[in-house]
Formats: C-alpha cells, sequence, structure tokens
C-alpha cells in the first residue's frame, strides 16, 4: 500500500534535500546540498523553518520554498545540529575543537562556541536529547545515554547494530533505535532491556529490501516512518522500497519509492 505524507527527504545519494507529497509523488522544490555536503538531519524549528545538519554546521531553510535563510559552516565532520529551547544550539560530530574524540559544541545565539563537551571515541552518528537532559549518542554498535557532558551513565545494543543511525527516547521510557545497517528497529524499555526488534527482511515482502535503517518520525496517525537507506552514489533507487511506515502493532501498513528522483533516501522530516 503506498503512504500519504508530506515530507522533507534527503537524498543521500544524490545529495538533494526535497519537499515532497507521497500520495501524489510531487516534488514541490528540491535543494542541491553541494554547499551544504552530508545533510544528515533535520528539526523543525516553527511552522515556517527547519534546522538542518551537515558535515560542516547547520543551516536553517524555509520550508515552504526551500530557501536557505541562514547557517553556520565553519566545522567539519558534524553529524547533527539540535537547537535548544533557549536559542543555542548543539553540534555533535567528531572532533570538532581540534581536541580529538566525540565532541558535543554548544553555540550561543551569535553561533559562538559557548560549552565543549568531550570523549574519547571515533564514530558518531545522530544526537538526541532526553526530556531527563540526557543525551543519546549513536556510536555505531551501540547507543550511550550520557550526560552533557558526555560522562557514561548506560548504553543500549542489539545484534546486528552496524552504524545505528538515530536513538529516541519515547514519553513512556522506552528507547527506539534505528539499527543501520542491521536493518532493523529495535525498542527498550526504561531499564534499557531489549524488548523488541521490527522491520527485519524475514518479516517484509522481498522487494522492501531493507538495506540500512536511517532517519525515522512518528506519524500523527501513530504510526512510525522509517527511511531505509539504500546505499551510496546516484542510481540506487531501484534496489528497494525507499520509505517505510509500520503500524501500533509493529507491522508494515505501506511504503513509497520515487526511483526515478530519489537514489538514497536518509533524513526525513514529516511536514
Amino acid at each position: 500500500m503506498t503512504i500519504s505524507h508530506r515530507l522533507l527527504g534527503i537524498d543521500e545519494g544524490r545529495q538533494q534535500l526535497s519537499l515532497i507529497d507521497t500520495a501524489t509523488d510531487t516534488f514541490y522544490w528540491t535543494l542541491d546540498l553541494a554547499d551544504f555536503p552530508l545533510a544528515r538531519d533535520m528539526q523543525r524549528l516553527d511552522a515556517e523553518r527547519v534546522l538542518v545538519g551537515c558535515d560542516r554546521g547547520f543551516f536553517e531553510l524555509e520550508i515552504a520554498t526551500g530557501r536557505v535563510l541562514a547557517s553556520a559552516l565553519r566545522w567539519a565532520e558534524v553529524t547533527g545540529a539540535h537547537r535548544r529551547p533557549d536559542g543555542s544550539t548543539l553540534l555533535t560530530g567528531f572532533d570538532l575543537d581540534g581536541g580529538g574524540g566525540v565532541n558535543v559544541l554548544t553555540l550561543g545565539l551569535d553561533n559562538r562556541v559557548t560549552r565543549v563537551a568531550r570523549r574519547d571515541g571515533d564514530y558518531i552518528r545522530l544526537m538526541r536529547p532526553t526530556a531527563s537532559g540526557t543525551y543519546l549518542l549513536c556510536t555505531n554498535d551501540h547507543i550511550l545515554e550520557t550526560t552533557p557532558e558526555l560522562v557514561e551513565l548506560r548504553r543500549f545494543a542489539a545484534p546486528g547494530f552496524e552504524h545505528a543511525w538515530q536513538a529516541e527516547r519515547l514519553p513512556d521510557g522506552t528507547t527506539l533505535v534505528a539499527a543501520g545497517y542491521g536493518a532493523f528497529m529495535a525498542s527498550f524499555d526504561a531499564q534499557g532491556a531489549l524488548v523488541e526488534r521490527f522491520g527485519a527482511a524475514a518479516d517484509l515482502p522481498h522487494e522492501v529490501n531493507p538495506f540500512f535503517y536511517a532517519s525515522f518520525r512518528h506519524a500523527a496517525n501513530g504510526n512510525l516512518v522509517v527511511a531505509n537507506w539504500q546505499g551510496h552514489g546516484p542510481d540506487n533507487g531501484q534496489r528497494g522500497r525507499q520509505l517505510l511506515e509500520f503500524d501500533a502493532h509493529r507491522r508494515l501498513a505501506g511504503s513509497w519509492s520515487a526511483p526515478g528522483r530519489i537514489s538514497s533516501l536518509q533524513g526525513i522530516l514529516l511536514v
């Protein structure tokens, strides 16, 4: 079944960002990301704007038009950006301040660094703050939950995690993780125990071809929408279904692809 969402989608394979209506296969606009390489994650700021993290920092985008409104691009190996309620911005990445290891930088309203947190490590993808003030860091084969100073509190792991991409703390204390190359979703209870895996190849039609589960979002109907990245380069659109939707019972409710327009869907934001 085809799914119906209006979303921003990062096509990593072609380095493009588009506003898409999956119900009609409409691409309202497409932004070439040559000036904003390796954009990976997005955060809705308000009704009109979105924050996009990229390798060099971040930029703000007007959702309706794709127009870049502002940017801060003076780093390398940034993997995530997050705007806090007070207007400061958290940048996550590797060796962002020249001291080595994994960093989370805090930028003030003028985008100057006001705080540096560092821990040992050589791999990091997305970071998500939790409601309790901790950080969830995706560090390849496990997820670290840390203090804002990056002191480890606990870790979440499941067999098959490889380049785990995104972790999110839900209101009930559950932690949901996209397993990267493991190509499944994992759910951990409030005590950190693995309680559920879903979306694996054995549970899906062959044409879905789960390859790498990247960003995920919660739809208004309670379903979970997941980007099924298909590989680097511009010609992967025919390899599998690029966007998957799972219902409350963790069953596949539908999927979507646009193989002529998208190679490898990685970052998604429902708008």
